[in-house]
Formats: C-alpha cells, structure tokens, sequence
C-alpha cells in the first residue's frame, strides 16, 4: 500500500481504520502479532503528532508575540530616531554619536545617453509594430518619432511618450517603409535621438 501522498492525519485516520478492520477479522487469521505490533506503532504516532501539533501551536503563538514586539520596537526606535534628528538640529556627527545612521545625500541626476538596438517588428495584428531598444539606466520616459520613407528634417512624427522601453502603434500601411527613433528623457532633458530604425515592410 502506497500511502506516501497522505497527510499525517489521513496516515493516522488510515491507519486506526485498518486496525478496525483488522482485528478478529476471520478473513485473515493468525494477524494477532502483526497486529499488535502495528497498534503500538498507531499510538506511538498518534502521541507523537499530538506532542509536535502542541508545540507547533505554541510556536506560531511565539511567532505572533515576537512580530507584535518588533513592530513595537521599530516604532519606538523611529520616534527616538525622531527626536535625535530634532534635538541635534540634523547635526549628522551628533545623530552618529547616538548610534543613529544618517542618510547620504542623493545623487545627482545624470544626463541620458543616446537610446541604442532599436528594433521593430510586427505584432501579429494588421496594422500594428511594436518598437522595443535598450533600457537607458538614467531615464525617466521615452519620446517616440515615426517617420514615412524618405526621411526630411520635417517628416518626423512624435506618437507617443512611454516609460517603458517599448511601443506599440499602429496605422501601417501595407507597402509602406516607416521609420522610427527614440529619445530618452529626465528631469535634465531629452537626449540624443537614437538611430532610426525600419519597420519590416508588409
């Protein structure tokens, strides 16, 4: 009898169920040892299961008690950071000196560079691309252009400002060459447009 897939209380439920059946039953004789023996096995994992059950119990209580202390405490020491911050004005060596961390002055924000390996492709519906390039680490958004074949100084079109490095569009139109390019900005401005890239002709 396979009975790896029970659970510890359908082992026991099995288990006392077999001896049940077991005992004085006329269809299998001379069991009485085996039996006997198996019984002792039943209570010894009954006791045993009860005395883990009492313990887990008491742990997940344990557990409870514990999270409830450390949220007191993490509150308490934000209050008592508070007040240090306050009483020493933000003076960081004395806020140190009290065993505080102070913070480090954030960095400042850099320029963006030039967007690179932009691809376009179709998504599988008619009339719609998908432009994908890599992430800039410095940006915030991206500007997306999209030009008609040839491409003028004055044939560039913005469709759109996303924050994740793709775009989706549509408006294709079967035979006709488009171009794309992608600029990242930031609190600094845009910068350089990347290269433009074709979309697949339909």
């Amino acid at each position: 009898m396979n009975v790896s897939s029970l659970t510890i209380p359908e082992k026991l439920v099995k288990g006392q169920d077999i001896i049940t059946k077991s005992t004085s039953n006329p269809g299998v004789p001379g069991n009485t040892a085996v039996l006997a023996a198996f019984s002792a096995a039943q209570v010894a994992f009954t006791a045993a299961n009860a005395a883990y059950e009492a313990v887990r119990q008491q742990a997940r209580q344990l557990m409870t008690e514990r999270d409830t202390a450390e949220q007191e405490w993490v509150a308490s020491m934000n209050i008592l950071a508070a007040f240090t911050e306050s009483a020493t004005d933000g003076d960081a060596a004395k806020i140190e000196s009290a065993g505080f961390g102070v913070k480090a002055a954030p960095a400042p924000p850099q320029p963006v560079a030039q967007i690179l390996n932009v691809k376009v492709t179709f998504t599988g519906m008619p009339g719609h691309s998908e432009v994908r390039w890599k992430r800039e680490t410095n940006a915030d958004a991206y500007v997306v252009e999209r030009s008609a074949d040839p491409i003028t100084s004055t044939s560039w079109d913005n469709v759109g400002t996303v924050a994740e490095a793709r775009y989706e569009g549509n408006g294709a139109i079967p035979g006709q060459k488009y171009w794309y390019r992608v600029a990242a900005v930031n609190r600094l401005g845009q910068g350089p447009w990347s290269e433009p890239a074709l979309r697949p002709v339909m």
